[in-house]
């Protein structure tokens, strides 16, 4: 598992065969401020020599294709990130995520429901069968990896599931499989492998609990932005009571969580609040 501590920005002016020029920027990362300081100048370097060569700007980078710049929370297990059990950050909406080295997680998407079949089902006319029939599957599905113990959750958009009593790659093809057969949202699986880690978010996202987006991102270098930001965590951390992240359905398999996985399950059990008869978010 890969998250870095430090974000250094790089900034500069590119220069086009053209003569025209552009405000230049560039993240770097690393363990520290130095090394991540030396990745900016690198990659900020790089795209200054695309440029000169009329080759444009990069495209923007996309969800999964590099390490994931959230601000770290908590470590259990070692201190390194890299040998750590798991890491607590906060992405770029302001939730915690639960980032773990070797306990699998899938994120299951419902196919989205029309407003017609919406309006149909509160009149009663009609019944989505497709929660139920997304459930059967993903059940048949982890019941023939009978050396396996799943925890199955509902969440707001689909369902969780945590491989509880053994360890999994996450860039490995054992992992990738699982997650073809579970039908796993693509972005999510790219994102794992990129960053050698399995993800699930702890905390409601701030639309579903009538909570602003986080007005300033990470890092908060600016006095004035961490004070935004502080502003900001206070009216979420009093949004978010009413709310439950996933509810716990059903466990398939008859193992208990393994000594490596059992403080991060109580963790992610607690944040979510995946017992408590309260709304998705």
């Amino acid at each position: 598992m890969y998250i870095p501590r430090k974000w250094v920005k790089a900034t500069g002016t590119g220069e086009l065969p053209d003569g025209r020029r552009f405000p230049t920027t560039a993240w770097g990362w690393g363990d520290d401020d130095n090394s991540a300081s030396k990745e900016a100048k690198s990659r900020l370097q790089k795209i200054l020599e695309r440029m000169r060569r009329g080759e444009g700007y990069p495209e923007k980078y996309s969800y999964g294709d590099r390490p994931v710049k959230e601000e770290i929370l908590d470590v259990i297990g070692a201190k390194e990130t890299d040998k750590a059990d798991a890491v607590v950050t906060r992405n770029r909406h302001g939730v915690q995520v639960l980032n773990t080295a070797r306990i699998l997680f899938l994120d299951i998407d419902l196919p989205p429901f029309s407003g017609f079949q919406r309006l149909l089902s509160k009149l009663g006319l009609r019944r989505d069968d497709s929660a139920e029939g997304t459930l059967s599957r993903l059940r048949e599905t982890l019941q023939k990896n009978s050396g396996t113990t799943f925890r199955m959750y509902r969440t707001a958009a689909g369902f969780r599931v945590m491989a509880v009593d053994r360890k999994f790659d996450p860039a490995g093809r054992e992992a990738a499989e699982l997650m073809k057969a579970t039908q796993t949202d693509s972005a999510f699986m790219q994102l794992c492998q990129v960053q050698k880690s399995f993800r699930a978010r702890l905390t409601p996202k701030p639309w579903r609990c009538n909570s602003p987006s986080p007005p300033v991102g990470y890092p908060r270098d600016d006095n004035t932005d961490q004070q935004k930001f502080a502003a900001w965590l206070v009216k979420y951390e009093a949004a978010i009571p009413g709310y439950a992240t996933c509810h716990y359905l059903e466990t398939v398999g008859s193992g208990r969580p393994a000594s490596f996985a059992r403080d991060s399950v109580a963790l992610h059990d607690r944040i979510t609040r995946c017992t408590e008869a309260l709304p998705l978010a």
